[in-house]
């Protein structure tokens, strides 16, 4: 057995290490079972599959030898045995071989740095260790490797000297990779697919799932209340900016009182004149005089009242506990008020109100109750599903358009919500085919054009 090894390495060994057989010599002809070889190879989808037909073809030629074979680059990538067919790193038989794949790996590199003029890398090689032989055939270009192990009793393989360039030629010339196997299956069985594919997608385009309605959605406070100007007066001092955390009765800004206490030391002049002027009337018996310097002095006691009164407001207070959402007065101080101009907006931050705006050419899928996804641009994570609370009956223009507004409250304990984000919502109507709400409006214009 060791003398036939001995002769089929030689042999291998003389021919790969020999150049190219011309083509109308008596070695160029190649018997049938190499034709059919070499065609298989040529049409197989990738280099793996390739690879595992040359492994069963010179398998069916020595059926008492064991014939294995890999393909890779540094290390083993794929690893097929004549048969048991493809195997995987978890395989002990793969784990051995890619052991020897990086022993053959080094001892070839220790070859070609002893003799470097006589060993060509590029060029396949024959050589056996112990009981098995190893035809290496290299990529024509690159690092890629293809190594197949024979061992046992060899068959009718002189075949496979004086083709083992092509053989090689061949094998790389295939792709790395191939479809996969379900695609080229339904390639085989197009007729079928196709016929599978266009029933799934009539299937899919009508099958009944809710009626989705796309909104903007828009983060709002609740229960907030805007805090105004409670008269004609000059800015002095504001005490807080937005963001601020706020209480009830906590002064927010103050009114400049200046002007109204010089006008209540007039007033309190003109009432002692017409006090005065009463007197003097009522000692002289002149009733009439004496009744409108009495109505005066009342008028200017009221104006005396509202003075005091605004006086005594020149603080202006938080009607609730809250956040100050909008209204930095820093830079208006030493502005003059008017009356019931809004200063500060307070709000609670602990509910919000997330208002949605719905098309309003949609209005007729969307009912109160319907279940309703949202999502905040500025908050991450998981969308909020919750039941539509309120649709207002009337319309609003908002952003130029045509919208009803419908509501949901949430609580905010976490804080995230803040007044003025927006994101988006979907609100889920009655069930309809899949593929209506992307042709209902074409179909609409045609009823309207078919005079409908």
């Amino acid at each position: 057995m060791t003398a036939a090894l001995d002769d089929a390495v030689t042999k291998l060994a003389a021919v790969a290490g020999s150049a190219p057989v011309e083509v109308g010599s008596e070695k160029s002809t190649v018997n049938a079972v190499v034709l059919v070889l070499i065609e298989s190879l040529a049409s197989a989808p990738s280099r793996g599959d390739a690879l595992k037909q040359l492994v069963a073809s010179i398998a069916a030629v020595c059926p008492e030898a064991t014939v294995r074979g890999g393909i890779g680059k540094g290390r083993m990538t794929r690893f097929v045995d004549a048969r048991l067919g493809w195997l995987g790193p978890e395989s002990t038989l793969y784990q051995k071989s890619a052991a020897v794949w990086e022993g053959s790996s080094k001892r070839r590199a220790s070859d070609q740095s002893s003799n470097a003029s006589e060993v060509d890398p590029q060029r396949p090689s024959v050589t056996r260790n112990d009981r098995v032989i190893e035809v290496r055939m290299p990529a024509p270009e690159g690092s890629g490797r293809c190594i197949v192990w024979i061992e046992g009793p060899l068959g009718a393989i002189d075949w496979l000297p004086s083709t083992l360039i092509t053989i090689g030629a061949v094998l790389w010339s295939r792709p790395s990779r191939s479809l996969p196997t379900i695609a080229l299956s339904v390639v085989q069985r197009s007729t079928w697919a196709l016929v599978t594919v266009a029933v799934l997608l009539l299937l899919g385009l009508f099958w009944p799932v809710p009626y989705r309605v796309a909104c903007t959605a828009r983060v709002e406070t609740m229960g907030g209340r805007f805090v105004s100007a409670p008269f004609e007066a000059t800015l002095l001092a504001a005490n807080v900016r937005p963001g601020d955390a706020v209480e009830k009765g906590e002064v927010l800004c103050e009114l400049d009182g200046r002007p109204l206490r010089l006008e209540r030391e007039a007033l309190i002049s003109e009432i002692g004149q017409a006090s005065k002027e009463y007197d003097v009337a009522l000692a002289g018996r002149k009733i009439a005089d004496a009744q409108q310097s009495e109505l005066r002095r009342k008028q200017l006691n009221r104006q005396l009242d509202l003075i005091t009164d605004r006086l005594a407001n020149l603080e202006v207070i938080s009607p609730i506990n809250g956040i100050v959402v909008s209204g930095d007065l820093e830079r208006h101080i030493g502005s003059p008020l008017e009356l019931g101009q809004s200063l500060i907006e307070v709000a609670p931050m602990d509910t919000m109100r997330i208002e949605i705006e719905v098309p309003e050419h949609e209005i007729g899928f969307v009912a109160q109750g319907n279940e309703t996804r949202i999502k905040i641009d500025a908050i991450g994570g998981a969308s909020i599903y919750m039941p539509l609370q309120k649709l207002h009956p009337q319309s609003e223009l908002r952003n130029d358009l045509n919208v009803f507004v419908g509501s949901i409250d949430l609580g905010n304990d976490a804080g995230d919500f803040r007044p003025g984000m927006r994101g988006e919502a979907t609100i889920y109507g009655p069930k309809r085919p899949w593929i209506w709400s992307w042709v209902r409006g074409g179909f609409e214009r045609l009823l309207w054009w078919a005079g409908y």
